[in-house]
């Protein structure tokens, strides 16, 4: 379960700027943003992947 907490947090991080406004209003913004959240949890799985939390 904690292996998805930060994935989760994220998810809602994004879901909390999206739902009050903080992005930009255009589609490309949009775009934009939620490309650099999927980015960023892509390289937390890679990371984690590489160095679990289990062995160091």
């Amino acid at each position: 379960m904690l292996y998805w907490l930060p994935r989760a947090c994220a998810l809602a991080f994004a879901g909390l700027l999206i739902g009050f406004g903080l992005v930009p209003h255009t589609a490309t913004g949009v775009a934009h943003t939620l490309l650099v959240i999927a980015l960023g949890l892509a390289l937390l799985s890679l990371t984690l992947h590489v160095f679990p939390p289990e062995r160091h």
